[in-house]
């Protein structure tokens, strides 16, 4: 195996995949990146057996050939090379030489037969999507997924295809839910029964998107989601499980709605926060009579309270939030005002931008 790569195109292609290789796995070859090196180019891969990708990456070749190397430590070597081109050539042995000017390293390469099958998109029934859609999409709802590995069903996003023929996706963790519909070009039929996509898979996608000004295609492949663009294929492991009824938990009828501007509020909150209990960040939201008071109350520090004006006149309601839980969801909007939807101190609260009602937020209530 012997070819010859622009330092920077290599880069690009190692900087990619670093946030897919396992650093300290159980299994040393998911450390590394597999080089398939044909006469046409490279196809540059790596997985840790739930998210994989695959990228195509200019050559000139001089003998075909295959090999895995760290990705960690090539990137890091690479990034710190001066010359434009550099040379890679196997030794003896298991050794890959690289050529810099006069630079020369040595590196230890595992068997590429031991590397992981990686899904392709080879016979998937792909739908374009456009990308600027999808990461929008990604957005307004991936900071709601779960950390909690014991609730597997939630550690990522649910997609599916509405009645209408829409693209939703939907994230919660049990303490707040976010939930987006938007009209694709064309509808992603294979999405009809749903599927949930892992956190790290939703976040490798995000990646994907910016990288492309047009479209991205999507598909399914016994287990996986695939999303591609030209030159890059990732392959996504899907949660096996059911997505728990999050229609159960949207509120009804609420009996207070009121328009507050999405800035005041989000640094309200987060002053106010300040003083909130370090352990449950939760602090009080009351409304009355042209007021809305957010307050917090640390035993050990002290209280806050602020006010801010609004177009109200009712009977008061109080109820009491997780600061961060609040400042994920408006941090999360984009639009200038937010409909703050209320009934009770027990009823969770509904969050929606003034100016998109196809994307809403769901905040459980707390007891203080």
């Amino acid at each position: 195996m012997k070819f010859q790569i622009d330092r920077d195109e290599l880069l690009r292609g190692l900087g990619r995949i670093q946030g897919i290789v396992e650093r300290r796995g159980t299994l040393p070859i998911l450390s590394n990146a597999l080089f398939q090196v044909r006469e046409d180019g490279i196809t540059l891969a790596a997985t840790d057996l739930e998210v994989g990708v695959t990228a195509t990456l200019a050559a000139k070749v001089t003998k075909t050939g295959a090999v895995t190397l760290v990705a960690k430590k090539l990137y890091e070597i690479v990034r710190e090379l001066e010359e434009t081109e550099l040379t890679f050539s196997l030794e003896e042995g298991s050794r890959v030489r690289i050529d810099s000017g006069k630079a020369r390293f040595s590196l230890l390469s595992i068997s590429p037969e031991e590397y992981p099958s990686i899904p392709s998109g080879d016979g998937v029934n792909f739908v374009e999507m456009e990308a600027s859609l999808l990461a929008e999409m990604v957005d307004r709802t991936m900071y709601a997924t779960s950390t909690d590995e014991a609730r597997y069903n939630l550690n990522g996003v649910f997609m599916e295809l509405t009645e209408d023929k829409r693209l939703r996706c939907v994230a919660t963790d049990g303490h707040r839910l976010a939930k987006i519909d938007k009209t694709p070009q064309k509808p992603l039929e294979f999405l009809s029964k749903g599927i949930i996509v892992p956190r790290k898979g939703v976040g490798e996608i995000r990646k994907l998107c910016d990288e492309t000004d047009a479209t991205v295609e999507l598909g399914l492949r016994d287990g996986f989601l695939i999303v591609r663009r030209t030159g890059l294929t990732l392959s996504c492991r899907l949660i096996e499980g059911e997505f728990p009824n999050y229609r159960q938990v949207l509120p009804d009828d609420p009996k207070v709605r009121l328009l507050v501007d999405r800035e005041r509020l989000l640094h309200a909150v987060r002053r106010i926060s300040l003083l909130a209990h370090e352990r449950s960040r939760g602090f009080r939201l009351a409304i009355e009579d042209g007021v809305l008071e957010l307050s917090a109350n640390n035993p050990d520090l002290g209280e806050a309270v602020e006010q801010l004006e609004i177009d109200y006149s009712g009977k008061r309601v109080e109820t009491g939030f997780n600061a961060r839980y609040m400042l994920d969801v408006l941090g999360s909007m984009i639009s200038k005002e937010v409909s703050l939807e209320l009934t009770d101190e027990l009823a969770p609260a509904r969050i929606c931008p003034a100016d998109d009602p196809d994307l809403l937020a769901v905040i459980m209530p707390m007891r203080l």
